[in-house]
């Protein structure tokens, strides 16, 4: 009887090559099986190395955060990337304080055991650490899966474009999802909401 594989997971800030290689064997075979990752054909394997390098040099400033999921090992074994997710600090003073979850993937043969959450868990603690105040992502209307578990982990849905993504002729929902991670009785942040005050302000009409 073969045993559960269990994982490591964590945020990655020095891959070596290897985990870098895995890495792309990992996006190459997911893209090639249907996987909606935002890319329709694989990246090439330096496509990919410039976005692990933005990812990690981003991240010693705290304005991102890659996180991967490998195999648990005995002495002599390798451990094999079979996951990885990561989040960018979005861009522009007014939202800086800010993060987009970009991706979240897991091999198909890794699926089932938890490690989706795990990692996505792993992206709302190292945010909260580093004063992201709100995390958005978005998903393929036909991803149910997903959608659910991010519902798990406390995001909502805020809306939703038809028809927006586009494979060939195909066409499914884009859906967003905001998770905030302040703390109301803890910041001292002055919360407008749509009250027409301050810059770029007008008077609501009717």
């Amino acid at each position: 009887m073969t045993s559960t594989p269990k994982y490591d997971v964590y945020r990655l800030t020095d891959p070596t090559d290897t985990q870098f290689l895995q890495l792309h064997d990992l996006v190459t075979t997911m893209v090639e099986q249907g996987a909606a990752l935002g890319w329709v054909e694989p990246p090439s394997e330096r496509e990919l190395r410039e976005l692990v390098a933005d990812l990690i040099q981003a991240g010693e400033m705290d304005n991102a955060c890659l996180v991967v999921a490998e195999t648990l090992t005995t002495a002599g074994e390798q451990p094999q990337v079979v996951g990885f997710a990561y989040w960018n600090r979005r861009e522009g003073e007014t939202e800086e304080p800010h993060a987009d979850i970009a991706k979240v993937a897991v091999s198909a043969d890794a699926r089932g055991g938890g490690l989706g959450r795990r990692m996505v868990e792993e992206l709302i603690s190292y945010g909260r650490k580093v004063g992201v105040e709100i995390l958005t992502l978005d998903v393929r209307g036909n991803n149910h899966a997903a959608m659910q578990l991010y519902e798990r982990l406390g995001f909502r849905e805020y809306g939703r474009i038809e028809d927006f993504v586009a494979v060939d002729n195909e066409r499914w929902d884009n859906v967003y999802f905001s998770l905030d991670l302040r703390e109301a009785d803890e910041d001292d942040l002055v919360r407008h909401g749509d009250a027409p005050r301050g810059p770029g302000a007008s008077r609501r009409r009717g």
